[in-house]
């Protein structure tokens, strides 16, 4: 694996200014990561973790209620759309942009962390912040307005013939709606369940192979740094990301197929969670 990197001995503390600078940096190996490299992914890691998971929650704070809006807005709008499913839709997507802010505070905070050690090693920590700012940009500026350009250019499609325009019944809005709360349920207390059963097994497991890795001494201490940050998050963004999940799902396969054979499906999302988890942790 070729990184960029800085390499230096431990230098005495008046040196310290010049080390938190993106500096030079050589090429290395996994052999020759350093103690001082470690020390600069780490720092960077802190700050990537808390730019990114603070600026993904201010920013969906402020921007999911706008994309919320221009959703609810689009589907009104829509003439693909027939009122029935229209109000239906509605609710479901009012409580997924409640949720989401949550989502992406927690995706944020983890792949800051993870970011902020790969920039902060190979660099330095003022590098990693420059990087974990750069971020936020991206995917709350372009991002968000892709989205809303994409719900307006949807809400403006017309349909060719009355048959194309899509409706449902009133019984099976009420259908939709209720499978959509209950898969919420079942999707994310049991998929965030199966994760929080399966971590310690597959903590131990990355840890071992971690450990029995030709890597130098300090990035195995890196990577088990950050192997224990995604364990700490794992269980929320599986519970959180698999409500975000059951309650569309839910929606959809109640209003298509009935609430008891959405519930079913519900089981099966968590089921087939369980069943790759499983597969992931068992050593070969």
């Amino acid at each position: 694996m070729n990184v960029q990197t800085s390499h230096y001995h431990l230098p005495p503390l008046r040196n310290l200014p010049t080390i938190l600078k993106d500096d030079k940096h050589k090429d290395f190996d996994e052999q020759n990561f350093s103690w001082l490299d470690l020390g600069k992914g780490v720092v960077g890691s802190v700050f990537g973790g808390v730019i990114d998971g603070t600026g993904a929650a201010v920013a969906s704070v402020i921007k999911s209620p706008r994309i919320t809006f221009e959703a609810v807005r689009g589907v009104w709008k829509s003439k693909m759309l027939g009122p029935v499913l229209k109000s239906t839709l509605t609710p479901v997507i009012l409580t997924a942009g409640l949720v989401t802010p949550v989502l992406a505070t927690l995706a944020g905070l983890g792949y800051g962390m993870f970011e902020g050690f790969s920039e902060g090693s190979a660099k330095s920590p003022l590098a990693a912040i420059t990087k974990s700012i750069d971020t936020c940009k991206q995917m709350h500026g372009k991002f968000t307005k892709q989205v809303v350009e994409g719900i307006r250019e949807m809400a403006t499609k017309e349909p060719d013939s009355p048959e194309e325009v899509y409706e449902i019944k009133v019984i099976e809005a009420g259908k939709g709606l209720i499978s959509s709360a209950a898969s919420a349920a079942i999707d994310g207390v049991g998929i965030g369940g199966t994760m929080l059963l399966h971590l310690p097994q597959g903590y131990f497991k990355v840890s071992k192979e971690l450990w029995k890795s030709d890597a130098a001494l300090p990035l195995k201490v890196g990577g088990q740094f950050l192997a224990t940050a995604g364990a700490v998050l794992a269980v929320p963004l599986a519970t959180v990301g698999g409500a975000l999940y059951g309650l569309g799902k839910g929606a959809y396969n109640g209003y298509q197929q009935g609430m008891l054979e959405s519930v079913k499906l519900a089981g099966k999302d968590v089921s087939q969670a369980h069943n790759a988890l499983t597969e992931f942790v068992q050593d070969k």
